[in-house]
């Protein structure tokens, strides 16, 4: 039983990592997932017929090949975490939501810059009116943006 335990967990450490790196090919930055996925399929392979091995009495593996396959197991799997964190940091995470909010902080100051000049454009138009007969309706959505001395 003792056996099959150091197998078993270089066997999940490896199948994590190939899940891990199966979960990464799909998002933005999954050129570079590529040649680590094939690492760990064949990792994850070679760890699955070290747990076969000493059942078909084969060529049993020595406790030293077999701590060997957990600490590469062990090391792979933490190459991979730090590959994935390096990742994120290096390459932007989404061009399209970094355009968005620079699009829209843009515009939320192209309109507050306009609505200081129709405000300053209302106040000067009802100013110059105020002594006169009449008396313009001025709505919410003003067209006029030619000067005041027409």
């Amino acid at each position: 039983m003792v056996q099959y335990i150091v197998p078993l967990s270089s066997l999940l450490l490896s199948f994590l990592a190939t899940l891990a790196c199966l979960r990464f090919i799909f998002s933005r930055q999954g050129l570079f997932w590529i040649i680590p996925v094939v690492v760990s399929v064949l990792l994850t392979m070679s760890n699955g017929f070290n747990i076969f091995l000493p059942a078909v009495s084969l060529l049993p593996l020595t406790s030293s090949a077999q701590l060997f396959s957990l600490f590469l197991s062990f090391f792979w799997y933490m190459m991979i975490v730090t590959f994935h964190y390096a990742l994120k940091r290096k390459v932007s995470r989404n061009r399209f939501l970094n355009d968005m909010k620079k699009n829209y902080t843009e515009s939320s100051f192209i309109e507050k810059a306009e609505n200081r000049d129709y405000r300053i454009f209302t106040r000067r138009k009802k100013k110059k009116t105020m002594n006169s007969y009449y008396q313009p309706e001025i709505g919410e959505y003003h067209n006029d943006t030619g000067s005041l001395d027409e």
